[in-house]
């Protein structure tokens, strides 16, 4: 398995954020304050549901799986599948070249530089063979896909037949939150995030593509017209502000 040279990137299309960045951009400009300000928006609680989510995946892959974070960010994710599972390698993939770099730093071990192996990838277009992963794990990615089913499908060809996959993820609710949408989403976390940051346009896009994505409901029927043919869907705590999703 190898990364994909900036050339081999296709481009992301479609999402803008009020500065007309795309996603990519986006997160290549905020990626040295990503991990600040997200632990103040969330109050830690992202920490909370990668710790919910990941044994899970984990479940029944044995000690040493071959394993897909896509859209690793600043590498959490991949951090606490190694923590929990030193025999795995994990192969944090994610478009923004600049996120994995700031995450680099927490790779501070022999072993985690042995087993967590950062790419630059497009989850549109991943460099990987055919069955090359025993499972993936993504968090708060697949909002920013630009094609959803075809990376789903990606996602589909690169696990082996009876592996695991486990999505965290804000989806468009069902009915209007009033605390969260209304107020907390649209008005506190830009304010949060801005103070945070210095990016107050980074974190308008947050709740807007929360608004313009698809239900869970939803997304569970593109994973499964994916080929994920067992979807276990469910809200999380507090209020089903992010959901968890496993597949096979």
């Amino acid at each position: 398995m190898s990364a994909a040279s900036p050339a081999d990137l296709s481009p992301i299309r479609g999402q803008r954020d009020g500065a007309g960045r795309s996603p990519q951009q986006m997160f290549d400009e905020i990626a040295h304050r990503y991990d600040r300000a997200n632990r103040i928006m969330s109050a830690g609680v992202d920490i909370f549901w990668r710790r919910k989510a990941i044994p899970r995946l984990l479940e029944g892959l044995g000690e040493t799986p071959r394993l897909l974070d896509l859209g690793a960010g600043t590498l959490d994710g991949a951090l606490e599948i190694a923590r929990r599972l030193p025999g795995a390698t994990v192969i944090a993939a994610d478009f923004a070249r600049q996120m994995l770099r700031a995450g680099r730093g927490k790779l501070d071990t022999p072993a985690l530089r042995a087993h967590v192996l950062p790419q630059v990838a497009d989850g549109h277009a991943l460099p990987y063979a055919t069955a090359a992963f025993d499972g993936a794990f993504s968090a708060f990615c697949v909002r920013n896909l630009s094609d959803l089913p075809r990376a789903m499908g990606e996602l589909r060809r690169v696990i082996r037949p009876g592996g695991r996959i486990a999505i965290l993820e804000f989806f468009r609710p069902a009915r209007t939150r009033v605390f969260f949408d209304k107020f907390y989403n649209a008005k506190v976390l830009p304010l949060l995030g801005w103070a945070a940051s210095g990016d107050r346009e980074a974190y308008r896009y947050l709740p807007a593509s929360i608004a313009a994505f698809c239900s869970l409901d939803e997304y569970a029927q593109v994973l499964r017209d994916a080929g994920f043919p067992d979807v276990d869907a469910r809200p999380l705590f507090p209020a089903g502000v992010a959901s968890l999703v496993v597949a096979s």
